[in-house]
């Protein structure tokens, strides 16, 4: 079937018709759907060519995870130590303790209880020490059950309500009214 040109007539706003001529689309050419991307390639900055550069010693350049909050009342019961240690921050990725001497060793895993206010709250948690410095010992959590994991939600909870108190508290305690 061949395609004919058609002739339309329009009338224009004065009156007068308008003789325009319409040529039919064939759309199987026109492409459907969004363009293809194409891959781009760049080469690495050249340094020298900058006239700087910058670099940083791996050991320093450790993201944290997860937001650290302290919580009042917390405490780790550690079996193999057997002794409770103050809690100095908690997320939902690790925990800090203060603990000063003997020092403990990086990889070393250790089994906790954490204790809210005198009663557990999760049992036989198993933490890796990441570090230990300044009388602080950092350490992740590894393979939490469910449980374990809901205790330390629940505890991360509970410190981010007693932060905002804190914040309030010291917003009140700054507040001064305009004269």
């Amino acid at each position: 079937m061949k395609h004919g040109k058609k002739k339309t007539v329009k009338k224009s706003r004065q009156g007068s018709p308008k003789v325009t001529e319409s040529i039919p689309l064939d759309l199987k050419d026109k492409p459907k759907g969004r363009k293809k991307s194409h891959q781009v390639t760049v080469d690495p900055i050249d340094e020298t060519a900058l006239g700087f550069s910058i670099s940083l010693k791996d050991d320093h350049v450790k993201k944290r995870h997860s937001l650290r909050i302290s919580v009042k009342g917390l405490k780790v019961f550690i079996p193999r130590l057997k002794k409770s240690f103050e809690v100095s921050d908690i997320s939902p990725t690790g925990l800090g303790f203060k603990f000063e001497k003997p020092r403990i060793k990086g990889g070393v895993k250790l089994e906790m209880d954490i204790v809210l206010e005198g009663k557990k709250e999760a049992v036989g948690v198993l933490c890796k020490v990441m570090r230990h410095e300044r009388g602080n010992v950092g350490c992740a959590f590894v393979e939490l059950d469910r449980a374990q994991d809901d205790a330390v939600h629940k505890i991360v909870l509970i410190g981010q309500k007693q932060q905002a108190e804190r914040k309030k508290a010291k917003k009140d305690a700054e507040f001064k009214i305009p004269t």
